[in-house]
């Protein structure tokens, strides 16, 4: 069995339920068919660690959380699925920014759990106590912060569907101390917005313009990608007779070995492209 049958096959909680916030991240990441994480663990998140392999999460341990970060990007990359990333708060999860950064400009769907000190400790130098929504301010599309224990499924549950939605990474704060304790909350399923190809005159007034270029070129980039589309645009690349480049950070919209590729664009491509 695969580990996405496994994912399939787990069951959400369903209705109004009593449980540790704890239980509302991890059901609420079950929710939306997390199976693996990366990331380094650390004492802020280890009431919900010790449920994650109960729930059929995998922490995948790494040397250092900047990996983590890259990882989780690929892996939404391949998957199609969420990338997950989490670590000690503090200098554990400033190590992942520029993996986020990297993350951000390839439009991945990438969440990061930033645990952080807790509440008690917040402005006193509590443990490894730094601002962590404005280090990664400029490289999401939203930060949820956990304002009460009670709101645990909510915040998580939004940082997915806005993921997903804006195609961005997202990140998850929550104080340490707020792991803990007893909640009655429910957890929300996904949200997801279809993306459809267009519409029939913006279609109609791309084929006018390709049928009347000279020398079309195709741009492929993270479109391509989001919308399963690399079969179609080799397609339309054969039947055009037109060379492909791929855009920044996305070489992975276009075949390389296709006699059609002509490189990537951006600092050091190649003089063809």
């Amino acid at each position: 069995m695969s580990t996405q049958d496994s994912a399939d096959n787990r069951k959400v909680v369903q209705g109004m339920q009593k449980m540790t916030p704890s239980e509302a991240f991890v059901e609420t990441m079950v929710a939306n068919g997390v199976t693996d994480m990366f990331g380094i663990m650390g004492s802020a998140f280890m009431d919900a660690m010790d449920i994650f392999a109960p729930a059929g999460i995998r922490l995948v341990p790494v040397v250092h959380e900047q990996g983590a970060a890259h990882m989780a990007d690929g892996y939404a990359r391949v998957s199609g699925r969420h990338g997950m990333v989490i670590g000690q708060n503090g200098p554990g999860i400033s190590n992942c920014v520029t993996g986020i950064a990297a993350a951000f400009w390839a439009h991945s769907p990438v969440v990061i759990i930033t645990p952080e000190a807790g509440t008690t400790g917040i402005g006193l130098g509590g443990f490894q106590e730094c601002k962590q929504l404005p280090m990664f301010q400029e490289f999401t599309k939203y930060q949820g912060h956990v304002t009460h224990p009670s709101r645990m499924a909510e915040y998580t549950g939004r940082c997915f569907d806005r993921a997903m939605s804006e195609m961005g990474p997202t990140q998850l704060n929550i104080p340490r101390d707020y792991f803990y304790g007893e909640i009655e909350c429910e957890i929300p399923l996904p949200a997801r917005v279809d993306r459809g190809p267009g519409g029939s005159k913006s279609l109609d007034a791309a084929a006018e313009l390709i049928a009347n270029a000279k020398f079309p070129v195709i741009v492929s980039g993270g479109g391509v990608v989001m919308a399963d589309g690399v079969e179609q645009c080799k397609a339309l690349a054969e039947r055009l007779g037109a060379p492909v480049v791929n855009s920044y950070q996305h070489n992975d919209s276009f075949p390389a070995s296709h006699p059609l590729w002509c490189g990537p664009l951006g600092y050091q491509a190649p003089r063809r492209a």
